[in-house]
């Protein structure tokens, strides 16, 4: 693997597969109840760094270091991309075959990365979905005058539900059409949230 150069699809694979929280607290940085931890890359007394777990990055707060999981291996060792990526591969074991593939190999890792992809776009459009209701019934929540008030109550803690689904299992909530379906009522409901009180 040393002589060897990787492609795009072996970075996809190495950040698919580890999230930024697994490969922080594998290098020694531990984070707290909120995701932050003290930034390896500046004198840090206070906890500034954040690790967003699902999305496999990082930022910190005070230096404004950020990036996915291959570029903080890079950064934390001096590596360049494709030595930080490659460290990432040894280190952790990571089945990623990256010489000698064969074409049904190659065909079967587009199809892989594809299927990603569609999954990341999908996630991205149901959580500004299902924020954007959000949003709405805690406005509501907080106001007995509304005529969605009562939807609110009933609403709030569903849709938060099913938020926690979706960033902690998008591939099920993906593969669940009644969840799919209900999206698309949900985003009905938001575009006609000023005709009037809520029915189902």
């Amino acid at each position: 693997m040393k002589n060897c150069h990787l492609c795009r699809e072996d970075y996809e694979e190495v950040k698919q597969a580890l999230s930024m929280k697994k490969v922080a607290e594998f290098y020694g940085l531990q984070t707290n109840r909120q995701g932050f931890c003290l930034c390896p890359f500046h004198a840090d007394s206070h906890p500034s760094m954040k690790i967003y777990q699902h999305d496999k990055g990082y930022f910190c707060f005070t230096c404004h270091e950020g990036g996915d999981v291959v570029k903080f291996v890079g950064r934390l060792f001096g590596l360049t991309n494709e030595e930080a990526c490659k460290k990432l591969i040894e280190d952790f074991s990571l089945p990623v075959k990256t010489e000698g593939l064969s074409y049904r190999e190659k065909r079967e890792r587009q199809e892989r990365q594809e299927r990603y992809r569609e999954l990341q776009k999908f996630k991205a459009m149901a959580m500004a979905i299902l924020k954007g209701y959000w949003m709405l019934l805690c406005e509501a929540a907080n106001d007995f005058a509304s005529p969605h008030f009562e939807e609110a109550l009933q609403e709030l803690s569903i849709v938060e539900y099913r938020m926690d689904c979706l960033e902690k299992c998008p591939e099920k909530y993906y593969a669940d059409r009644k969840a799919v379906r209900r999206l698309g009522e949900i985003k009905r409901r938001i575009a006609g949230w000023n005709d009037g009180a809520y029915s189902r």
